[in-house]
């Protein structure tokens, strides 16, 4: 076996060449030191939030006697927190609010200055959702105390601009009722003006129980004629009934004949009209009930636009970092000097291969 291709062989080459590899290694740890120490001190702030769940804005929910829902929220309530996080409004909102421009030193002026603030904001801000299903916001600056306040004021404005969402849908929810209810108020108004002429007309103001009272009052009125009809056809056929109780009888059998013809001319009267009394009234009746239902939902729904139910809860609040996230120093030179001490070992191991090697006479028998 050839030395050369052998372990041994590899292990004496690298210790042939142990100094200039150490002191690659240590040139590399140096140097990366002397560059660390250049570089800026980066602080992370980080908040922990809950989402909320959005089912306790719903109006329903407000107004529920079982005690509304659970109150944290479910994967969309997580993502849309996480949408707004990562949103460009949450970021242009921190960059007005905080000066960024100035901080990361953009001209405010440039067309592309929130473009490219936005990029740096973005590359030192992280939203990750945790295996608990919280979520947690951190930024990452050279400044302690702006970064906590910029992570806490991240948080307040991702609960306000999640509630925004929520009440947009509502907004549009109570718009389109507000219209409804607009329609269904005209509806009523000429329903009712169209009911004032027909019961003027006929003199009936409640079809159904006005219906139910004539004929109840003409069965009677007709049930006394008839027998009082009878009763006078009976005395007539006895003569020794005295005449002033046939008169008497006659007379009440007269009136009473009269109100049946009374009761059947208001029968007739009705009966021309009912149809359109009842399909009036039928319509009036319904769309003044579903006028008040949607009176109630818009009440509810302007209450709930007036509630404050929060998006998210604050678990764990930022506060101002004392200890820097980066640079790890120690880690880069650890790093450096190892990767030094394996390229020199791999410069060495190609060296000693191919040393023997006449390069020359390989460059002319290929030319």
């Amino acid at each position: 076996m050839d030395v050369k291709d052998s372990l041994l062989g590899v292990l004496g080459a690298v210790y042939r060449w142990r100094k200039q590899i150490l002191g690659l290694s240590i040139v590399a740890a140096v140097g990366t030191a002397v560059i660390s120490l250049f570089l800026p001190n980066f602080y992370q702030a980080k908040a922990i939030v809950l989402a909320a769940n959005s089912e306790q804005a719903r109006p329903e929910n407000l107004y529920s006697e079982s005690g509304g829902t659970y109150f944290f929220g479910g994967g969309d309530d997580i993502d849309r927190l996480m949408t707004i996080a990562e949103s460009n409004e949450l970021a242009d909102y921190l960059i007005d609010t905080f000066n960024l421009f100035e901080h990361y030193k953009v001209d405010p002026n440039w067309p592309k200055a929130y473009h490219y603030t936005r990029l740096k904001l973005h590359e030192r801000m992280k939203v990750t959702k945790t295996k608990r299903d919280a979520i947690e916001f951190s930024l990452e600056d050279k400044d302690p105390e702006l970064v906590h306040h910029m992570v806490n004021a991240a948080c307040q404005r991702i609960n306000t601009l999640s509630k925004e969402v929520m009440r947009a849908g509502q907004r549009k929810t109570l718009s389109s009722y507000e219209l409804s209810i607009a329609a269904k108020e005209n509806q009523v108004r000429d329903l009712s003006d169209s009911l004032k002429i027909l019961r003027s007309k006929y003199k009936v103001y409640n079809t159904k129980q006005f219906s139910l009272d004539l004929t109840a009052r003409y069965a009677q009125a007709k049930g006394n004629y008839l027998r009082m009809k009878g009763k006078l056809e009976s005395m007539l056929k006895n003569r020794g009934v005295p005449a002033d109780s046939i008169t008497t009888t006659r007379n009440n059998a007269a009136g009473f004949a009269a109100e049946v013809a009374g009761l059947e001319a208001e029968m007739e009267n009705l009966s021309s009209g009912e149809a359109d009394l009842m399909l009036l009234e039928t319509q009036y009746y319904s769309i003044n009930g579903q006028l008040g239902d949607e009176l109630e939902r818009a009440k509810q729904l302007r209450a709930a636009l007036l509630s404050d139910v929060p998006a998210l809860v604050v678990l764990e609040a930022a506060e101002k970092p004392i200890v820097k996230s980066r640079p790890r120093r120690s880690i880069l030179v650890i790093t450096a000097g190892v990767l030094a001490f394996m390229v020199g070992i791999l410069g060495v191991l190609f060296i000693e291969a191919y040393r023997e090697i006449n390069w020359r006479e390989v460059f002319h028998e290929q030319h």
